[in-house]
């Protein structure tokens, strides 16, 4: 059996978009491979090979070997050209395109050319896969639903895999094990799959009742997964959205059973998430009463402990700077392992501040019995730059509420966010509003974003680490300090109408993308990224522009009562 030209160029298009979805978690690479094939069968399937021949016939040999190539390159232009042409009709896709031309237009007053042309490059899926999606046949359900699955696949196999560098512990800091792209853009990947599968389980009535098991046991799995990678942006981004469709779907049904039931879900969670947050937060500042007239003056071993009685920071409550005995620290942890005590930990933090915290957390004193009684699994974790035992668990929103609290307490102290990820982002965020306030009408352009912020940085006289002085760490306040107020306005406009357009804001996958991807716009540069450019113009593309159908958020039930 032989394919014909259009089944090759159809299956080739297929195998491309493939070789992009099942590569999004693994390998930047090979989701550059998989965008140049659908590149390269665009313009095979817009090439006219009959005009060719046509052109060629009645020729001599020479004169065919000549013009070959010219004309060849004439008939792949004209296909190009027929293909932007069938693009321009199409207005959505235009529209969100348009994000590239804002790029464009801020190259005008830039005055680095070098990066910009390289954010260019990195934005250039912004154009091209609507460009290549738009202009190809779309899928019906069944094709779509094996585009899905293949996704899923391909990231529970990467969840396998980190899984098992977990298991063995092959990683400096967990959020490595996503070592070939981004840990954020792995959460994204993973989110967006519990929201696919959660789909397949619960309303897709295609899948048998075999498949429809098997989909729920992959959801757990990813539930579980999150647990173990200690992942807080897959559980709150996960969290998050369902807690943004149960609205939707109060505002859709008419069923008042329902509304009421899902009113009282909202109500319960909140309740729950408040006093949850209370109780820990009350706990976290809770000081074990110490009487600092009654401290003892020696170790077990007679040598002299240091009392700074004036000091107030605690660690899980307890006093930190009490009861400790320098030399007996330095001499026990030196014999407990291969990183010297007065040297940095593999976070580059100071090993001897992170024994004194992670004691201190476990309520024990600052000395070489405390050292000595420590597992060799605490010493590992004090190596890797772990400063209190909570964070030894998997996933809690205790440690990570602790984490916060910790580096709140110490910028207020010291003024220095540095350790801290979230308050590096409120320093990120302060010096994107100062960028912001001097340059809100027209922005700094396309390639000064970096130098606008090391000199806002100075300006501030911050005291973040001159290495981790990132920009803004917010999708929405990147492109307000690189265009202004009006690139920031149209932006967000073409991402959002083109669904209004083709009346696809009610469907189920690209409303769930959509919340997914706004909400990693809130503490992340998404699409300055390569793998981040391409999740987000790859499925926003794939969902709006390559389906036949939609999938509705929710149907209109009619009420009973």
């Amino acid at each position: 059996m032989y394919l014909t030209r259009k089944q090759f160029e159809r299956y080739w298009y297929i195998l491309a978009l493939m070789v992009i979805i099942a590569s999004m978690p693994f390998s930047k690479l090979l989701i550059s491979i998989g965008q140049f094939m659908i590149a390269g069968g665009w313009i095979v399937e817009r090439f006219s090979t009959q005009k060719l021949f046509s052109y060629l016939a009645g020729r001599s040999s020479w004169q065919k070997i000549l013009h070959f190539i010219p004309c060849s390159v004439c008939i792949a232009f004209n296909g190009i050209f027929s293909g932007f042409l069938q693009f321009f009709r199409n207005k959505p896709a235009i529209l969100f395109s348009s994000v590239i031309f804002i790029h464009l237009l801020g190259l005008i007053y830039t005055t680095d050319f070098d990066y910009a042309m390289k954010d260019l490059r990195t934005k250039l899926p912004f154009l091209l896969l609507p460009l290549f999606l738009s202009t190809s046949g779309a899928f019906d359900k069944k094709s779509f639903y094996r585009f899905m699955a293949l996704f899923i696949m391909a990231v529970l196999i990467r969840s396998f895999y980190n899984t098992f560098m977990i298991q063995t512990h092959n990683f400096l800091d967990i959020r490595d094990v996503s070592r070939n792209i981004s840990h954020i853009i792995f959460s994204l990947l993973l989110t967006l799959s519990i929201f696919t599968l959660l789909y397949f389980a619960l309303k897709n009535r295609m899948l048998v009742t075999w498949m429809r098991l098997l989909c729920t046991l992959i959801l757990m799995w990813f539930i579980i997964y999150i647990i173990l990678s200690q992942s807080f942006t897959g559980f709150a981004i996960t969290f998050i959205t369902i807690l943004v469709l149960i609205p939707i779907l109060i505002f859709n049904t008419r069923n008042r059973w329902l509304k009421a039931g899902l009113l009282l879900f909202i109500l319960t969670v909140t309740l729950g998430a408040v006093f949850t947050i209370k109780s820990i937060v009350d706990d976290y500042y809770r000081v074990n009463p110490v009487d600092f007239a009654k401290l003892e003056k020696v170790t077990s071993r007679g040598n002299p402990y240091i009392h700074n009685i004036k000091s107030q920071q605690t660690e899980n409550g307890n006093y930190l700077w009490i009861y400790v005995q320098w030399d007996e620290l330095r001499g026990a942890w030196n014999i407990r392992s291969t990183i010297p005590f007065d040297s940095l930990n593999m976070k580059k933090e100071p090993v001897a501040y992170t024994v004194i915290r992670f004691l201190t957390s476990k309520g024990w004193r600052k000395d070489a019995d405390a050292v000595e009684k420590l597992s060799q699994q605490e010493i590992m974790a004090i190596e890797k730059g772990t400063a209190n035992y909570v964070f030894l668990n998997e996933f809690t929103i205790r440690g990570r509420i602790y984490e916060f609290l910790w580096g709140f307490d110490n910028y207020l102290e010291t003024g220095n966010p540095t350790g801290s990820t979230l308050m590096q982002r409120l320093e990120f965020w302060k010096a994107s509003i100062g960028i912001i306030r001097d340059n809100w009408l027209a922005g700094v352009g396309t390639g000064d974003m970096n130098i606008a912020f090391t000199d806002q940085y100075e300006k501030m006289q911050s005291k973040l680490s001159a290495d981790q002085r990132w920009r803004s760490h917010n999708q929405f306040l990147s492109i307000f300090i690189g265009f202004g107020i009006f690139g920031l306005v149209w932006f967000l406009f073409a991402i959002l109408y083109p669904p209004i357009m083709l009346r696809r804001q009610d469907d189920f996958f690209l409303v769930v993308f959509m919340i997914i991807a706004f909400l990693s716009m809130l503490t992340e540069d998404t699409i300055e990224s390569q793998t981040g450019v391409t999740f987000f113009t790859f499925f926003y593309s794939f969902f709006l522009f390559a389906r036949k159908e939609k999938e509705p958020l929710f149907s209109k039930t009619s009420s009973h009562v």
